[in-house]
């Protein structure tokens, strides 16, 4: 019993068009390699960026702290260790001063820790009778 189409040409399995599972296979691992590249560069990206805002924070926290201190007389300048939360991160602020010919060095360091562990940044800063009149 032979079957035809409605054009009157012969069908069979060996003439059928299409992708074989071989060709499926190799498709689909391609596209495998390609997502778990994706997923690789996302992963990064996403700590680079945990890390710049954490970074950015802790800047915006010693500023403050310079700040703080150019608006202070200058015979008033002194340390002062504590902690501050800024969008959810606890910062450690350590302020340091030392007496320079100029005037005062002042030195913050705030520390913190994320995910990826503990981090700090400092900032130094001089302030004197010139930048800072009483």
């Amino acid at each position: 019993m032979n079957r035809t189409c409605r054009h009157g040409t012969r069908r069979g399995l060996r003439g059928e068009r299409g992708f074989t599972i071989v060709e499926t296979m190799v498709a689909i691992g391609i596209m495998a390699v390609a997502f778990l590249g994706m997923a690789s560069v996302h992963a990064i990206s996403s700590r680079a960026q945990a890390l710049g805002q954490n970074e950015g924070l802790a800047r915006f926290v010693a500023d403050q702290q310079l700040e703080l201190m150019r608006r202070t007389p200058v015979g008033a300048i002194g340390a002062f260790t504590g902690t501050t939360t800024v969008q959810g991160v606890t910062f450690g602020i350590s302020r340091t001063v030392a007496n320079v010919a100029m005037g005062r060095k002042v030195t913050v360091t705030t520390t913190w820790t994320d995910r990826f562990g503990p981090r700090s940044l400092t900032l130094t800063t001089i302030v004197s009778q010139v930048t800072n009149p009483s």
